[in-house]
């Protein structure tokens, strides 16, 4: 569970940041399920409402049950629809500050049938921003999962590579030991729509194939409509050169 202090902290600096940045600043809500982890430390179904006067509330559709037992977050209300949390909301500023880099417009529409925003700003920079500056707990976190990434990296990765294995069969190997030493099993990316397992593993010419999303490296992927693990046909020959770009959160 991420220490209630280390939620404290975490929303004292966003404050500051938009007070600092947007003087004028009267509410912003979080709709991002990683943002909300960032402020909660869990990420159910639901919203963050943080009132530039007054403490935030996390309103938790799905499950309400499961954000009481995974957080240390002192204000967590079940909503069934934003109306509940509406309810709480009498007077509402003139403008929210949303991360609209992330929120579909389609679910903007509901959220602003029962708040009726006059005008929508971006919060995304003040996220970003915050976040970016690591605290003492958080660079612990880091230092461990390095050391980690670095022991399967060049201490077991080494031994996997057998000549006549494919792509596929080198990634789930390093997968395997990744998962098994505590990796959470999903690679998160803050670019819309963009998804991605463990990394990307290439042999030879494939680890130059051109990436299907704005990043480097490369690899064929299992498919076109899966471009990403690792080809099933390409194998691993004498010589080659072999690219792996994996990370351990």
């Amino acid at each position: 569970m991420v220490p209630l202090q280390e939620l404290q902290v975490r929303m004292a600096n966003f404050r500051n940041k938009m007070d600092s940045t947007e003087p004028e600043w009267k509410i912003v809500v979080i709709f991002k399920k990683i943002n909300i982890y960032y402020f909660t430390g869990t990420m159910q179904e639901g919203m963050l409402i943080i009132p530039r006067d007054g403490e935030a509330t996390y309103w938790v559709r799905r499950s309400f049950e499961r954000a009481l037992d995974e957080s240390a977050f002192k204000n967590i209300k079940p909503m069934n629809s934003y109306r509940d949390a509406a309810g709480s909301y009498k007077k509402l500023p003139e403008t929210v500050y949303l991360e609209t880099e992330v929120v579909p417009f389609a679910m903007y529409e509901r959220f602003h049938k029962h708040f009726p925003f006059e005008n929508t700003k971006s919060c995304d920079a003040q996220l970003s921003a915050v976040r970016s500056v690591k605290s003492p707990y958080e660079l612990s976190l880091m230092e461990q999962s390095g050391e980690i990434h670095r022991k399967v990296l060049e201490e077991e990765v080494p031994g996997l590579l057998k000549e006549g294995m494919s792509e596929l069969e080198l990634i789930v190997k390093v997968f395997e030991r990744l998962i098994d030493k505590g990796h959470h099993g999903v690679s998160r990316f803050g670019m819309f729509d963009t998804e991605m397992g463990v990394g990307q593993i290439g042999f030879g010419e494939s680890s130059i194939y051109p990436t299907y999303f704005n990043g480097p490296g490369g690899n064929y992927g299992m498919s076109p409509a899966v471009p990403f693990w690792g080809s099933r046909e390409r194998k691993l020959k004498k010589g080659d050169l072999v690219f792996i770009d994996v990370l351990y959160p």
